[in-house]
């Protein structure tokens, strides 16, 4: 409970500067709310880690391929890292920017997760009792 306090604080007073500095200073403003979005970032990388550690150990404990567990992992990180940047284009201004980072996040995600799709597909044929052809 005490970490989040600690994020939300942080990012409270970044937050109150930006406002403060916006109309004086845009650029500084922008380099406060991206330098405490990193350092938020930061702070939880340690508890992404631990998680991933957890998931990793759930999947081996029920003796699931671990390809399939690095691709959810992976499309999950893509998903976090894309909206965090789409968030830092919107704080910018650049609107069209940060649609395009969705856009991008969203078709490099479903490339990565057709190796799921192809083993959901053969696993739903094998239980319809229809042959699974490459």
């Amino acid at each position: 409970m005490s970490e989040i306090l600690l994020v939300c604080s942080v990012a409270v007073v970044a937050f109150v500067l930006s406002i403060a500095l916006k109309n004086t200073h845009p650029s500084i403003s922008l380099i406060i709310i991206i330098t405490t979005s990193i350092i938020v970032l930061l702070y939880i990388l340690d508890y992404i880690v631990d998680v991933v550690d957890y998931i990793n150990l759930l999947f081996k404990s029920v003796n699931i391929n671990t390809e399939y567990v690095t691709i959810l992992l992976k499309c999950t990180g893509i998903c976090f890292l894309t909206e965090f940047c789409c968030d830092m284009s919107k704080e910018s201004g650049c609107n069209s920017l940060s649609s395009q980072i969705s856009f991008a996040g969203k078709v490099i995600t479903l490339v990565m997760a057709i190796p799921l799709f192809k083993e959901v597909l053969k696993i739903s044929l094998s239980l319809a009792g229809v042959q699974w052809k490459r």
